[in-house]
C-alpha cells in the first residue's frame, strides 16, 4: 500500500500514475489486438491475444515478486540514514506502520462505517464506466460505421483522453485539495456527456463525446482512492476499506460487461444511460460526504478535542481510527 511508503501529499500523484497504467494500456491494446488477430498461424486470432498478453502479464508479475519491497523498514535498497529519514517523515505524517497489530475492532468499525461504503460506491460507479469503455469501446465505435479493424485502432483515442485526464488528476489535489469538488465536477460532466451520446444520432458527435466521456470518467478512481487514504485511519480499518473498494470495483466489471446489449445496437442507449446514472450517483454520494465531513470537522473544532489526544496511549489512538480527537477529515 502507498500509505506504507509515502506521505499524504506524495500519495496522490503515485496513485493516479498507478491507475493511469490501465488507461494507457487501452491506448495500444486495440491496435495490438488488431495486429495479433492478423497472425497467420495454427491458432485462432483471439488465442494469440490471450497467450501473448497473458505471458507479458505473468512475466512482469514475476519480476515484481523478485524486486518489489514491502516496507521501508525492510527495503534492501535503502541505507540506514535513508531508512531513518523516511521513517521520521512517515511518522510525522501518521502513515501506516507494518508493526501495527491486526484489530478485530477496526474490522467491525470499517464494516459499520457508512463513509467506507460511500467511497466503495463511488469507486464502483466510476469503475463501471471505465469497464464499459475498456470492454465495449471497439464495439461502440464500430456501431458508428467503422470497420472492425478501424474500430480497434480508433479505440485508442478515447483511452488516450482518459490517460491525459488521469495524469491531470496527479496535480489537481495539489492545486486545490478538495477531493469531493473534483469528483463532483468530473462525474457531473460524465453524466451530461453520456446523456448526449444517448440522445444524438450523428456518428461524429457521438465519437467526440465518447472521447470527452472517457476524459471525465478516468480521474475519479484515483481521486476517490487517495481521498479514502487521507480520511480512513487505522492500519486494519484502512485495509478493510481498501478491500471493500476493490471488491465493488470487481463487481463493476461483472455488471459493466452486460449493460451494452446486442439488442440495443447501434445506439446502445440503455448502456449510455446506465453509465450516466452511475455518474449522477457519484455526484450525489460525493456531495453527501462533503457535507458530512465539513459538519463533523466543525463539531470537533467546537469541542476542542485535540487536547484529549494527549491523554491517550498510542494503541488507544490507533484503535480510534479516524475518530481520533485530533483528526480532521479532508473533504
Amino acid at each position: 500500500m502507498t500509505s506504507f511508503w509515502y506521505t499524504k501529499r506524495q500519495q496522490a500523484p503515485r496513485i493516479a500514475l498507478f491507475f493511469s497504467a490501465g488507461v494507457f494500456a487501452g491506448i495500444w491494446a486495440g491496435p495490438l489486438a488488431a495486429r495479433l488477430e492478423s497472425i497467420n498461424g495454427k491458432l485462432m486470432g483471439y488465442q494469440y491475444i490471450f497467450i501473448i498478453e497473458a505471458a507479458m502479464t505473468v512475466g512482469v508479475a514475476l519480476l515484481m515478486l523478485l524486486f518489489l519491497q514491502n516496507y521501508p523498514q525492510t527495503a534492501r535498497f535503502l541505507t540506514e540514514k535513508e531508512r531513518e529519514a523516511a521513517l521520521r517523515m512517515l511518522e510525522a505524517d501518521r502513515a501506516l506502520s507494518p508493526k501495527a497489530n491486526y484489530s478485530t475492532k477496526q474490522v467491525l468499525k470499517a464494516l459499520s462505517d457508512w463513509t467506507v461504503w460511500a467511497y466503495a460506491i463511488i469507486f464502483w460507479a466510476a469503475a463501471t464506466g471505465g469497464a464499459t469503455q475498456a470492454i465495449f469501446g471497439p464495439t461502440l465505435i464500430s456501431s458508428m460505421g467503422y470497420k472492425a479493424t478501424q474500430a480497434q485502432v480508433l479505440s485508442a483515442v478515447p483511452s488516450a483522453c482518459g490517460f491525459v485526464s488521469q495524469l491531470l488528476s496527479m496535480a489537481l489535489p495539489r492545486v486545490y485539495p478538495r477531493f469531493s469538488i473534483w469528483i463532483m465536477l468530473f462525474s457531473g460532466c460524465a453524466c451530461v456527456f453520456y446523456a448526449i451520446i444517448a440522445s444524438v444520432e450523428n456518428d461524429r458527435v457521438r465519437f467526440a463525446f465518447l472521447c470527452l466521456s472517457n476524459f471525465a470518467l478516468s480521474p475519479n478512481m484515483p481521486l476517490v482512492s487517495v481521498w479514502m487514504s487521507h480520511n480512513v485511519l487505522g492500519v486494519t480499518k484502512k485495509g478493510v476499506a481498501s478491500a471493500c473498494t476493490v471488491m465493488l470495483g470487481g463487481i463493476a466489471g461483472l455488471i459493466g460487461s452486460h449493460i451494452y446489449r446486442d439488442k440495443d445496437a447501434p445506439q446502445f442507449r440503455f448502456g449510455h444511460i446506465f453509465v450516466s446514472v452511475c455518474n449522477a450517483l457519484i455526484f450525489l454520494v460525493a456531495l453527501a460526504l462533503n457535507i458530512y465531513f465539513r459538519v463533523e470537522n466543525r463539531r470537533r473544532d467546537r469541542a476542542n478535542e485535540d487536547l484529549d489526544a494527549q491523554t491517550l496511549t498510542p494503541d488507544q489512538i490507533e484503535d480510534l481510527c479516524d475518530n481520533r480527537p485530533d483528526h480532521r477529515y479532508t473533504w
